[in-house]
């Protein structure tokens, strides 16, 4: 970072140096009440220290002006603390803090010209004492803002320096060039810690700016990995999915029977080892396998929209039939296959005489101009009970 004001503003993007600039001027606020009872306190302790040595009316008129000054300078901090300023607005108020540190620095220049003690080199000092610590303590209180801290230090130690060269002699002047060194010291240290905090202050608003953008970044890779993520399961559910009636396919089955068969042998195992209180080596998989009767008559007296139609209330007709834990699958043409799990041995007969009441009833709608069909079906089971499934069955047993 460049260390003067202008090259950095250069170098840095506009929201950083606002942030900055906002940071400062409240900062600068923020520590000038210290300033302000520092400055009295002060004051005070001079006028004590000199009431026996210059006219009383002289000091108390000083102090007067320079308690008008101070009660000024708070009355605008409490007017920033109540109206909180930000953005370019803020601005204003650093030029007014500026105007009332150099109107309190020109308050203190007022001594080395009017309440200077005459013929009194011990209470000469007083002032230099007073003045030059007061100045190195608003370096430490306005070093965020060059402005207020430069025009404090000019405008109450330079006329110390004059007065002390206006007095002659070799002391005076060694005091006066000690008084003008001071100064570069201050300006110097000013600079320093000046630099450093706005240095502090950059390097953190770049970390805050730079871990929004990581949050943003990351916000939109989550983003596009839940697009990507909803792409692949619906490419996924679409090569699953038979097109014309939405029940799932044949390689839907291929995906998952290991599945299926896997948790009909897991639940045996549970009830032999105790578990499970249902019975479950009672419990099969059943695989029904359903063929529409006269389907190619459909297709070639009516045509193959009808025969669609037809397929498509097949699907329906099977999904109201069977139950949460039937899976419903078009196995090519007029074929159909149900998965049936948990079915009780005694009851496997109840899911296949639901779909066939339910599809020999039917009235199939196939056209305005067409009659209303009625197609008998054939069903065909296959369950542990005609043979034990095992996981070896499930790659081939519907290849």
């Amino acid at each position: 970072m460049n260390s003067t004001i202008e090259e950095w503003e250069k170098t840095e993007s506009p929201d950083i140096v606002l942030k900055a600039r906002e940071s400062q001027i409240k900062q600068l606020y923020k520590q000038s009440w210290v300033g302000l009872v520092g400055v009295l306190v002060v004051a005070i302790s001079i006028c004590i220290a000199l009431w026996q040595v210059l006219p009383s009316w002289k000091l108390t008129l000083w102090v007067g002006i320079l308690t008008l000054v101070t009660s000024a300078r708070g009355y605008i901090i409490v007017a920033f603390k109540r109206k909180a300023p930000v953005g370019a607005n803020i601005n204003k108020w650093a030029k007014w803090h500026v105007i009332g540190t150099s109107v309190s620095g020109l308050t203190w220049a007022l001594p080395s010209f009017f309440l200077w003690p005459e013929n009194s080199s011990e209470y000469h000092l007083i002032w230099a004492l007073c003045i030059l610590p007061l100045s190195a303590s608003a370096v430490s209180t306005y070093y965020t803002w060059k402005a207020s801290y430069i025009s404090f230090i000019l405008l109450s130690v330079i006329p110390v320096s004059l007065r002390f060269f206006y007095e002659g002699g070799l002391s005076y002047i060694i005091l006066g060039f000690l008084a003008l060194f001071f100064i570069a010291v201050l300006m110097q240290a000013g600079s320093l810690i000046h630099t450093s905090s706005l240095r502090t202050l950059i390097v953190g608003f770049r970390n805050e700016a730079l871990g929004v953008f990581l949050s943003e970044e990351k916000a939109k890779q989550e983003k596009l990995s839940h697009q990507l993520q909803k792409a692949h399961d619906q490419l996924q559910k679409i090569s699953l999915t038979d097109d014309l009636t939405g029940l799932w396919n044949r390689r839907y089955l291929k995906v998952t029977i290991q599945k299926y068969v896997a948790q009909v042998l897991r639940n045996y195992r549970n009830f032999q080892q105790g578990l499970e209180r249902i019975n479950s080596s009672n419990t099969d998989i059943m695989f029904i396998m359903l063929d529409l009767d006269h389907f190619k008559t459909v297709n070639d007296t009516y045509g193959h929209n009808a025969g669609d139609q037809v397929l498509k209330q097949m699907s329906h007709l099977l999904k109201k039939s069977c139950r949460e834990t039937d899976t419903a699958i078009r196995w090519g043409g007029e074929e159909f296959l149900v998965v049936s799990l948990n079915v009780q041995r005694e009851n496997d007969t109840i899911l296949i005489e639901r779909i066939r009441q339910a599809v020999e009833t039917n009235k199939f709608d196939i056209g305005k101009e067409s009659p209303l069909l009625r197609i008998p079906l054939n069903p065909a089971t296959h369950s542990s009970r005609n043979r034990p499934v095992s996981p070896r069955d499930s790659g081939h047993l519907f290849q």
